[in-house]
């Protein structure tokens, strides 16, 4: 049965995949991160939740070319609002006011929403299905 609905997934299909479950990493890692700081953004996080949970849904749907969409468009506006919350430690780290060094959660963090975002795009662009009458569905 498994192998029924895995047979005809193309490249898209599976960058589909791998962005959710990078975009649920990502949420996860923000969260850890800056949890109970200034520069968390719970907005960023519930977007690059609803990321993950709207791919898990379209995909279960058999929405393959509108998951693609759906995490771009979610990832897009997580990343907005993530330099929302981190731009005033970006603009104190650049000026010198209080530290010389971004951090290693800035630069993980920022790496993770970066990747999810360029996979994003990229995916918009891949064929979901191998099978046009699927796609059309």
């Amino acid at each position: 049965m498994l192998g029924d609905y895995l047979k005809d997934k193309a490249v898209g299909f599976w960058f589909s995949v791998s962005v959710a479950v990078l975009s649920l990493a990502t949420a996860v890692a923000y969260a850890v991160c800056y949890a109970g700081s200034d520069e968390i953004n719970w907005v960023s996080f519930a977007l690059m939740a609803a990321a993950f949970a709207a791919a898990v849904v379209l995909i279960a749907l058999k929405r393959y070319k509108w998951a693609a969409y759906a995490q771009a468009a979610l990832i897009f506006l997580s990343l907005l609002f993530f330099i929302y919350g981190i731009y005033y430690y970006v603009s104190v780290v650049l000026v010198g006011i209080d530290l010389d060094t971004f951090s290693a959660e800035f630069w993980v963090c920022s790496a993770l929403y970066l990747l999810c975002f360029g996979l994003g795009v990229a995916n918009v662009f891949l064929k979901q299905t191998k099978s046009e009458v699927a796609e059309n569905e």
